[in-house]
């Protein structure tokens, strides 16, 4: 189905029944088209009522995509009252898609009744030459458009070192809900310098230590992409947020 949001035409998918659970998807932000493998929702509307959508500008929705993370916050926000989904629901981010989730929990607490973050993109301050940092989130975009494969997935992350420095902003200020909270992380992981692995691991677990009901989940054989590859392990942590 298509929704009117803010000027913008935004393509969701509602399946099954109960409790609300909302997945944000990773970079491209394409949910509704198989963005989050063939099972996981799946497996989700057995018991719950399941939401996934496309951003702004990303998949099957219409418009220019938003430049700050709390407007995509808000146009989700939005959508979830026009589809007349109730709230609180369980909000599941991945990759940065838990950008969107984190500042959505930290701007709208009393819509969430808990939070997943899927391997998420890592917040903080992050270690090594500021100018090599720069340089690298400006070529990495670049370098994804350049394919047609990536192509969506590169104008997405163009305003990915503002994005980041956003969300953590957001979240140091106004922290997140006391609700129960699960981190998973891959254990598959690229080949990184010790500082930047180290830099990541401590991000997650910070991430998860936010909340006091927060746990931090290594998944075994899986890599970036939990959802695919070990779906049942996002349904574990979200029957845990709920029944939390």
């Amino acid at each position: 189905m298509v929704v009117d949001v803010r000027g913008r035409v935004l393509s969701a998918r509602v399946r099954g029944a109960g409790p609300a659970v909302v997945l944000d998807c990773g970079g491209a932000g394409a949910g509704v088209d198989g963005g989050w493998g063939p099972d996981l929702e799946e497996l989700l509307a057995e018991s719950r009522t399941v939401v996934s959508y496309d951003r702004a500008g990303s998949g099957r929705s219409g418009g220019e995509a938003r430049r700050t993370v709390a407007e995509m916050a808000d146009d989700l926000r939005e959508l979830l009252r026009e589809l007349e989904i109730r709230t609180p629901a369980a909000f599941v981010g991945w990759s940065f898609g838990a950008l969107v989730t984190q500042v959505y929990a930290a701007r709208h607490p009393e819509d969430v009744a808990g939070l997943v973050f899927v391997d998420p993109t890592p917040t903080g301050e992050r270690p090594g030459s500021k100018v090599m940092q720069r340089a690298g989130f400006t070529a990495t975009p670049l370098l994804l458009r350049m394919s047609a494969r990536t192509r969506e997935l590169g104008r997405a992350l163009r305003h990915m070192r503002e994005n980041i420095a956003e969300a953590t902003e957001t979240v140091e200020r106004a922290g997140l809900p006391a609700v129960p909270l699960r981190v998973l992380r891959a254990s598959v992981r690229p080949k990184l310098p010790k500082a930047q692995a180290e830099f990541q691991d401590r991000s997650l677990r910070e991430l998860a230590a936010r909340s006091p009901l927060g746990e931090f989940v290594l998944v075994d054989g899986a890599s970036h992409n939990i959802p695919w590859e070990r779906p049942e392990s996002v349904v574990d942590a979200v029957r845990s947020v709920m029944s939390g």
